[in-house]
């Protein structure tokens, strides 16, 4: 663990020093100090990592600052100084700056009032879910639930001093129900204003702007002294004064323009001709090497541009000043930036484009950026994002790529459904603010099959279920139109953990017990599984019976039906090939074979003697397998996707196609591979849902697409023979992880000798 976080500090302290853009090293310097505080955290025992109480003195409930991989720095994100609003808050009150007196104050008459004035409103914001917590306990006080805000004052009241449960103000937000969006305006915003200018464009930009003219200036005074005149003869006193005038504005202009450095070179053509200027300013005579220098750069110049002022130079210096005069892209993000300060800035942006429109004539006067110039397309692609729409149509405009993404904005859906929960508006507002707050809790690195931590568990939230109803037609109706559309728009994909504990939620929601399972890491993976693993197999069982996928990955489902239950945790000793650093729970042997028992035996690693990645890939795959990771329990839940079932295996076929071209050309290709064949295992699934002929004219048109791939073929046809009930003695299965040389690198045309090992790199 130490490693990991030693490493991850190693990595955000090389970029804080290294990296070119200010802005990029400032961000790694934060991460940087975070990671040394989490590191010393952990030294010194003030956090237990693996634990989903890691920081001492904190309940489960209160939002951790968590770094990637899931590690607790130790410190409450509701913590750290007294912010600004709160001191101007405590000044008005005429109270010193102090959380727990901000805290006593909303427990007041006067504070209380102004907590439901704020509720009715709207005119709060909750970043974190601690900012809900006072605006709950006014509207129980309101509602008479007086032992529910006793209850809830008697759970976070411990901690009023270091945590803020003081609302944060904000306007109130109105948009429709079901829009989503990835950035807010303000957010928008704030991305075009710290757009930087691209230092190799803008010294092009100087270069062309300052450093030809001044050029020119310096050729054209040189060909005056060459008119009848030698130069190793000392020049004219006018010549000299006007030579004197543009050395001391070269002295000025490498002062004020530092980007261009050429004219610093000896050898460059401005810098001899500045340097035979200032010797004969000087009363220096030019050597003959200096001379002869000379006269080779002003014969060069004149025969590459033309004399300044001939109708020849004077074309290149125009389309060049044109090029010099376009405004820079960081000129216009920062002129659409200002475009969006009426904009509310918690919310996204219903039109977009017309925020992206030419600099109008107002605009060019006040900017001095030519009228009519175009906004790049980093401004496009910004506004995009910002773009508040129902979510199928962000999907079709290419605002969300990725599951992932998708699974980002779900809660701006779900939150919907939660509010649908209370009848009273000012409740369903909050709860919603609340929900969508703690979807974006980061999660934490946990051992021993420990739980996130749930909604639930929030002591704000506790006190309101008696306050609501069931919502289970509004949570069905979201479960389907967000199942369906992950299907749909990412047929190749497995569904990412975020997106699943949505599922989850809104499957609990709608009354239905089907168990869906997430991806486990196998750097962390301690040799166990939790129940609903070996359920979540138990439904694939019932939909994949007689199936393709039964047949291709020689499934016995009656086995899996029999798998007997997890017992529970008692003195047994840890495994021989557990990781040793991490800390673990033991359990009771089991009475029959498990889920795990299962997928270790599939992996061909059921006396495996130490730990690796690898090793543990292979067995978590097995159980991604089994469970279809998920897929078998969304149909279960009735989520069908609008395209038909072999339409998304084509796709995914296509997507394992791309991905093991790209593996043949990459030296280190083994994490492709797995990609590709976790979207293999998605096609798999989808043909198993079709009628064989369906199945094997799919084989067939992929087969055509894709047969000039020696590995696509190869795997094809293996899928045939597995479709007819002929596997096949040398048909092997596509599987991502493997702790030796994977034999799809045999198959792949590359340009490289690849060494194979686990997936790994």
């Amino acid at each position: 663990m130490n490693g990991y976080a030693i490493g991850q500090l190693s990595n955000a302290f090389l970029t804080a020093t290294t990296h070119e853009d200010p802005d990029v090293r400032r961000r790694a310097d934060n991460r940087a100090a975070r990671w040394s505080h989490a590191i010393s955290a952990m030294a010194n025992a003030d956090v237990m990592v693996g634990s989903r109480t890691p920081v001492s003195g904190l309940p489960a409930w209160v939002t951790l600052e968590v770094l990637r991989g899931g590690f607790a720095t130790g410190n409450a994100v509701a913590a750290g100084p007294i912010a600004a609003d709160e001191i101007a808050e405590a000044r008005r009150l005429g109270l010193d700056p102090a959380r727990r007196l901000l805290f006593g104050h909303y427990l007041t008459d006067a504070g209380l009032k102004e907590l439901y004035e704020l509720l009715d409103s709207g005119t709060y914001t909750v970043e974190v879910p601690e900012d809900a917590a006072l605006l709950t306990v006014a509207w129980l006080v309101r509602s008479g639930d007086r032992a529910g805000a006793l209850e809830l004052l008697e759970a976070i009241a411990p901690y009023s001093e270091k945590l803020r449960f003081a609302p944060k103000r904000a306007a109130a937000t109105q948009s429709p129900p079901d829009h989503v969006f990835r950035l807010s305006a303000g957010d928008a915003r704030q991305a075009l204003v710290s757009r930087r200018d691209r230092e190799r464009v803008e010294t092009q930009r100087e270069a062309l702007a300052v450093w030809n003219p001044l050029a020119d200036r310096v050729l054209t005074h040189m060909l005056e002294l060459l008119d009848g005149q030698r130069l190793n003869t000392r020049p004219a006193t006018d010549w000299l004064s006007d030579a004197a005038s543009i050395l001391a504005e070269y002295d000025r202009l490498a002062t004020v323009h530092t980007r261009c450095t050429k004219h610093r070179r000896p050898k460059d053509n401005l810098a001899i001709l500045l340097a035979s200027t200032r010797d004969l300013v000087e009363g220096r005579t030019l050597s003959s090497r200096r001379l002869g220098l000379l006269h080779h750069v002003i014969t060069s110049m004149v025969a590459k541009r033309g004399i300044p002022g001939s109708s020849e130079h004077a074309a290149v210096r125009a389309a060049q000043n044109q090029v010099a005069a376009t405004p820079s892209h960081a000129q216009l993000a920062r002129l659409a930036s200002s475009r969006l300060e009426g904009l509310d800035p918690m919310r996204g942006i219903a039109n977009p484009s017309a925020f992206s429109l030419p600099v109008g004539p107002s605009e060019a006067a006040a900017s001095g950026i030519p009228g009519g110039s175009p906004m790049p397309p980093v401004v496009d692609r910004v506004l995009a994002r910002a773009h508040s729409a129902p979510v199928e149509q962000l999907v079709s405009e290419g605002v969300i790529p990725s599951a992932e993404v998708l699974a980002d904005l779900v809660p701006q859906i779900s939150g919907t459904v939660v509010a649908s929960t209370f009848g009273d508006p000012a409740l369903a507002r909050l709860s919603a603010a609340n929900y969508r707050a703690f979807r974006r809790r980061r999660s934490l690195l946990l051992v021993n099959l420990e739980k996130q931590v749930q909604l639930t568990e929030l002591p704000w939230v506790k006190v309101t279920l008696g306050h609501g109803r069931g919502a289970a037609d509004e949570a069905t109706a979201v479960l389907r139109r967000v199942g369906a559309l992950a299907l749909d728009a990412f047929p190749a994909t497995i569904l990412p953990n975020p997106l699943i504990q949505e599922l989850q939620q809104l499957m609990a929601t709608a009354g239905r017990d089907i168990p869906l399972v997430e991806e486990l890491a196998a750097d962390i993976f301690m040799g166990r599984f939790s129940d609903k693993f070996r359920r979540s197999a138990q439904v694939a069982a019932r939909t994949l019976s007689g199936s393709l996928y039964e047949r291709y990955y020689a499934i016995d489902w009656a086995q899996i039906v029999a798998l007997a239950e997890p017992t529970q945790p008692s003195t047994r000793p840890r495994r021989a090939w557990s990781r040793p650093d991490w800390p673990r729970a033991r359990v009771q042997p089991p009475i029959g074979p498990t889920f795990g028992d299962l997928c270790f035996a599939r992996a061909g690693a059921a006396t495996h003697d130490r730990w690796s990645v690898a090793h543990n890939g292979a067995v978590i795959e097995q159980a991604q397998i089994l469970t279809t990771h998920n897929l078998a329990a969304l149909v279960e839940a009735g989520i069908l996707p609008t395209h038909p079932w072999d339409a998304l295996a084509s796709a995914a076929f296509e997507r394992v196609a791309r991905l093991l071209a790209l593996a043949g050309q990459q030296h280190r290709p083994l994490a492709t591979i797995k990609d590709a064949a976790y979207a293999w295992r998605q096609a798999v699934f989808y043909l198993s849902l079709v009628s064989t002929h369906e199945m094997l004219e799919a084989v067939s048109a992929a087969r055509h697409a894709h047969g000039s791939s020696l590995a696509m073929s190869t795997l094809l046809d293996g899928l045939r023979l597995a479709a007819v009930g002929d596997r096949g003695s040398d048909s092997r299965m596509f599987l991502g992880w493997t702790t030796t040389r994977h034999w799809i690198l045999d198959l792949l045309p590359s340009r490289m000798s690849v060494a194979g090992s686990a997936v790994s790199d």
